[in-house]
């Protein structure tokens, strides 16, 4: 199999694989809602709007649309700094954060019986090429300037 064929086949397979988890909504999605819940979540519970948006890599509209999605859903309240009123924090909820926990366990479960299944040696076996297709991903980036 050319190169060619196996990033196409690779390409199919995470498509696939990705529309399953959409359709079943069963895994937590890194970006989206539930990322910014989690990096809510990751700092301690408080951050800025801005800084929602550098951790993710999203434009500003994309994560004022999130935002405002999260407060729809009382997962997040916004909060107004006292020494300057244009900064505003968003802040998890105790419904958001008992939400994002739930979300987060029922992923781990999903992950352990995929790697049980798979077993030890070829879950360690998957990990080690998973780094170095990342190493490789970060050199191929930086050479294109990407």
């Amino acid at each position: 199999m050319s190169y060619e064929e196996l990033a196409k086949a690779f390409c199919e397979m995470n498509f696939m694989q990705s529309r399953k988890r959409l359709d079943a909504m069963k895994t937590l999605s890194a970006g989206g809602e539930d990322g910014a819940l989690l990096c809510i979540y990751n700092f301690g519970g408080r951050i800025l709007a801005g800084e929602i948006a550098k951790v993710m890599g999203l434009t500003p509209g994309r994560t004022t649309n999130i935002i405002n999605m999260l407060e729809k859903r009382h997962y997040i309240s916004r909060e107004h700094d006292r020494a300057d009123r244009r900064k505003v924090y968003i802040v998890l909820t105790e419904e958001g954060s008992a939400y994002i926990t739930q979300r987060y366990e029922n992923s781990l479960k999903m992950y352990c019986g995929l790697f049980e299944r798979l077993g030890e040696h070829d879950s360690e076996e998957y990990f080690r090429i998973l780094k170095r297709l990342h190493e490789i991903a970060d050199e191929i980036w930086e050479e294109y300037g990407l």
